[in-house]
């Protein structure tokens, strides 16, 4: 049977158009159906079954995504989640000390068979100079451990950096930070740039 090729290319078009039409699948994993539970629950006015989909979406949610530094700032003063106050410059002098605000996200949780959830962190750091040329690291600079009764998900902490006038004279600064979660494979990296002044 002889057909006419332009018949054949009206059919693959409409082919192409209805296939374009068609609803796609939803693509829906455990964060989206938990999320959508909770929705549902929220509308019939179940509160607690609300909040526990709620939560089982953020597990979800937080078992996927990498160790993530979501806040770093040089301050001057901090003491809580997002209680802090910016430094106004990166500008310090010989024997002042550089207070640092840091917010992960993403951390496992341990367990030390008493019932509580543990974060265990560990700091490594490496300093360089303005052009990234290696002066030294110090691994294990500081270490974060945190037992709750719950999967606590707001956490912050302060590091000091006390800079030697001998090893860290007069200059810009760059120090690579290497945060590893002692709970899981997961590392997250962050760099901040100071100076130090005359």
């Amino acid at each position: 049977m002889i057909t006419d090729r332009g018949d054949d290319m009206k059919k693959l078009l409409l082919a192409f158009a209805l296939l374009a039409m068609a609803p796609l699948p939803v693509l829906a994993g455990e964060i989206a159906d938990h999320a959508t539970a909770a929705e549902k629950a929220a509308a019939v006015g179940d509160g607690p079954g609300a909040v526990k989909e709620f939560d089982a979406a953020q597990d979800a949610l937080w078992t996927a995504i990498p160790l993530t530094i979501r806040t770093v700032e040089q301050v001057s003063a901090a003491s809580g989640v997002g209680v802090y106050t910016v430094r106004a410059d990166h500008r310090y002098k010989p024997d002042e000390k550089l207070h640092l605000y840091i917010e992960p996200v993403g951390y496992a949780y341990g367990d030390d068979g008493l019932g509580n959830k543990v974060i265990n962190l560990a700091v490594d750091l490496t300093l360089k100079s303005e052009n990234g040329e290696e002066l030294g690291t110090i691994p294990e600079l500081t270490s974060i451990k945190l037992s709750s009764r719950v999967k606590n998900r707001e956490l912050f902490f302060n590091l000091t950096l006390s800079l030697d006038p001998s090893s860290t004279p007069p200059g810009k600064y760059l120090a690579d930070f290497t945060v590893r979660d002692q709970n899981s494979d997961k590392t997250a990296k962050f760099t901040i740039d100071f100076e130090i002044t005359r």
